[in-house]
């Protein structure tokens, strides 16, 4: 009797005990999952001065502290809570409570090291909190020096070992042997019990087994079919009985490709080639021989259907880790300075009569945002006019006034902060949106520290403003890189432009050039008339296949069967060039004109250039070919009237004056923003301009990916663009040789009689072919031409080899 009661009480401390950890379990879960590293804590001051934890300030405290120390594994003392409250409840806690505690600390310790050691760039919550905490940085710094990365690696991973053979035992007897093993005997006295029920089943069982083997069957054969498939694309010198059989067969309209209803109509003589067969069974882009172009393996010829054909294949984007790591956060600014600054501005509104309240204050890399709802009988213009006693009381290099913010009842009141962070581009392209965008702008961060990624092909063209200092340029070279983090130059084709021959050197002889960096004023207008025809040929085929616009074109050729593609290749010979068109996917094609305002500046080229620019930007947006202009002053003769009307997305930096800024934004305000990144980006379709602070790369970063780009490859020049150049074409791609210098070149000889067997040759061919340079490629061409051995220029085709007649 003494025993039960004994008993009794010892479970109900036991369950009181359960009780308390259980609610301080769940309290602490609600912090953690509702932690928002803007909340005020005991900790890290953060961005708000509103608490948004569901525990609120205590949780806020509690979840800043879990995770700054221990990372995001401090979601394992949510799970430990769990399983000690359940072992309290059920009046089983009989391990020593010590011994408990130091293999819980055993595992957390190694469980938190291992993913500072494997996972050092995985943050979570804007970036805030690593994965392995302040503990995991903490010990593999305290033992990488002593036992070296490797050393380090294997002592964590022991102890980790030896913490899962301690539970290891317990957890898979139970789960592997003691829960199975009551399954099975309730199973069996059931069906003891009931042999109606096991005659059904049985029977059931039959049914079963008969299906499946139906079902294996029919999977059988379609994995059969899928893995010849796939065997005759990946071994191209391998051919399938089916192909070889196809190869031999006369094609016709009986074959199942003809079932389709054809997209357009025409006859069976100009739908079957001479010799009635079917192409081999490989994409129709490729040969067997190494998988040069299809197009490049008849007679030595280039009649492809497109200039830009897909002559190399990329398939390999660089990693992110090829740019160098960011550096630690600096120091930011604590909760009492934040607190100083929202008193000395809420004392200089009052002393101009201007009442209300601050309700959330937000810190940025460069930027702090006070939030200032006032009362009523405030007028917010009175709030406008005190910028310059505002920027005194705060001692900030530059005050800005958004009255009000949009879609809010409050007034932004924007200032520099004193300690700047520069705002790196390998973090901004971790960010998942990042892969969502066709055309990936990256611009940074804004003052409440939300990153900022649009696509360019929804702006879908620029105006990019700022002076010397102000972080124009670097804000280019990030937009090129990341495109190049995201396209190969199968998808994306980029045109440069650099009068001042220094910005964008680090591109050169990329494989997505579609010709070299253009820097002389000629070879501006040269382009940009080829990208016009370029505009103009793409819509005369999204035309002629019904397409609205860029994508569905590609999605629509893509789905194209051998026949059709046959056919349109044909059609396409016998087309003069001003009527051609595609019927493969085509990338999209980026000009970047940097200094825009020293092409407009020339008379001589000034009008020829506003009227191609217009032209581009009213009707390039659906043919996927997108402008970004950058100047350093946006006067009204550089932006004029017409181009501001056809470009509606702008980014300003720092400019000289207020009037700059209204050209470029529609209103001042780019005067006053700070130099080294600090922008203002204005969005079609929004009101208001939206503050950031632009990324910034390291110059060996960029070297970095420009050469892991050369290293893939060649580029291939645009043949059509470089003769648009006419006689600048030397001095943009760095002179030729004379006649006699080419001829004693050591492959002269050997071009020279592969020439002889082909019946049109182009320099883009000899340059995919024998692996050199356009430059030489094109002189090449010039001195066949200049001794007659080939014809005169067809505009984009090739020209006739006459030598062979």
């Amino acid at each position: 009797m003494v025993w039960n009661k004994k008993f009794r009480q010892e479970a109900r401390k036991n369950r009181f005990n359960g009780g308390l950890i259980l609610g301080f379990t769940v309290f602490l879960s609600l912090s953690f999952w509702s932690y928002n590293p803007q909340d005020p804590s005991i900790n890290s001051f953060g961005l708000s001065l509103k608490v948004t934890n569901y525990c609120g300030f205590i949780g806020a405290s509690l979840a800043d502290l879990f995770y700054q120390f221990f990372g995001f594994s401090s979601w394992f003392f949510i799970l430990g809570g769990l399983g000690l409250a359940y072992k309290f409840f059920i009046s089983r806690f009989r391990e020593s409570v010590l011994s408990s505690i130091l293999l819980f600390g055993l595992f957390l310790i190694s469980f938190t090291s291992l993913s500072e050691l494997h996972f050092p760039d995985i943050h979570f919550f804007s970036q805030q909190i690593s994965l392995g905490g302040s503990l995991g940085k903490v010990i593999v710094s305290a033992l990488t020096p002593l036992f070296h990365i490797t050393g380090t690696a294997v002592l964590l991973w022991s102890a980790f070992a030896l913490v899962l053979i301690f539970y290891s035992h317990i957890f898979f007897s139970r789960l592997f042997w003691n829960v199975p093993k009551k399954i099975l005997i309730s199973s069996l006295q059931f069906f003891k019990k009931t042999p109606v029920w096991a005659s059904f089943i049985s029977s059931k069982t039959k049914w079963l087994n008969l299906r499946m083997l139906v079902f294996s069957k029919k999977a059988f054969h379609f994995l059969k079919e899928k893995w010849i498939l796939i065997r005759n694309l990946v071994f191209k010198n391998k051919k399938s009985p089916a192909a070889e059989t196809a190869q031999k067969k006369p094609l016709s309209l009986k074959t199942p490709d003809s079932k389709k209803e054809p997209r357009f109509i025409f006859k069976e003589k100009d739908f079957l080639s001479k010799d009635k067969t079917t192409e081999p069974s490989l994409p129709p882009a490729f040969s067997e021989d190494n998988a040069q172009p299809q197009s490049l393996k008849d007679n030595g010829s280039e009649e492809a259907p497109s200039p830009l054909e897909k002559s190399f294949i990329f398939s390999k984007l660089p990693a992110i880790d090829i740019l160098s790591e960011p550096p630690s956060s600096p120091e930011k600014i604590s909760r009492q300075d934040v607190e100083d600054l929202s008193k000395k501005l809420m004392d200089k509104l009052s002393q101009f009569s201007i009442q209300g309240e601050i309700t959330a204050v937000k810190t940025g890399p460069a930027l702090i945002l006070f939030e200032f709802k006032p009362e009523d009988h405030v007028k917010v213009s009175k709030i406008r006019e005190m910028e310059s006693d505002l920027s005194l009381a705060l001692s900030s290099e530059s005050i800005r006034i958004i009255a009000p913010i949009p879609g809010r009842d409050v007034v932004g009141i924007e200032a520099s902060m004193p300690h700047r962070e520069l705002v790196f581009l390998k973090n901004l392209l971790k960010e998942k949106s990042f892969l969502k965008m066709d055309l990936p702008l990256v611009l940074g961060r804004r003052a409440d520290n939300v990153i900022g990624v649009k696509d360019l092909a929804r702006i879908p063209h620029l105006l990019v403003a700022g002076t010397t200092g102000s972080g124009k340029s670097m804000f280019i070279i990030s937009f090129v890189i990341s495109l190049l983090f995201r396209h190969t130059p199968e998808t994306l084709r980029i045109l440069l432009f650099d009068p001042k021959q220094v910005d964008l050197s680090s591109f050169k002889d990329i494989p997505h050039l579609l010709s070299p960096i253009i820097t002389s004023s000629n070879g501006t207008v040269g382009a940009l008339h080829w990208a016009t025809m370029e505009m103009e040929k793409r819509y005369r085929s999204l035309a002629l296949f019904k397409a609205r616009d860029h994508k569905s074109f590609n999605t629509i050729v893509k789905n194209l069967s051998s026949r059709e593609k046959k056919y349109h290749e044909e059609k396409n010979k016998s087309l003069p060039p001003k009527d051609s068109y595609y019927f493969e996917p085509l990338p999209f094609i980026c000009i970047v004109i940097e200094e825009f305002g020293d092409l407009m500046a020339d008379r001589n080229i000034r009008r020829s250039i506003e009227n191609l620019v217009v032209r581009l930007a009213q009707k390039a947006r659906a043919s996927g070919i997108h402008l970004v202009l950058a100047m350093q002053s946006p006067r009204k003769d550089v932006i004029t009237g017409l181009i501001k009307t056809n470009i509606p997305g702008r980014i300003s930096f720092k400019v000289a004056s207020g009037i700059d800024s209204r050209v470029i934004l529609d209103e001042t305000g780019a005067e006053r923003l700070l130099s080294h990144g600090d922008m203002l980006f204005l969005e079609p379709g929004n009101l208001k301009p939206l503050r950031y602070h632009g990324p910034f790369v390291r110059e060996k970063d960029v070297l970095e990916v420009g050469n892991y780009w050369k290293s893939q490859g060649e580029p291939f020049y645009e043949e059509a663009l470089m003769s648009s150049n006419g006689k600048n074409r030397s001095i943009e791609s760095g002179g030729y040789s004379g006649a006699l210098d080419i001829k004693e070149d050591p492959m002269y000889g050997e071009i020279l009689e592969y020439v002889k067997t082909c019946k049109v040759v182009s320099a883009s061919f000899l340059q995919r072919k024998f692996r050199i340079g356009y430059p030489r490629a094109a002189r090449l061409i010039e001195v066949f031409f200049d001794e007659g051995k080939i014809g005169p220029p067809q505009g984009s085709k090739p020209r006739e080899v006459l030598i062979n007649k």
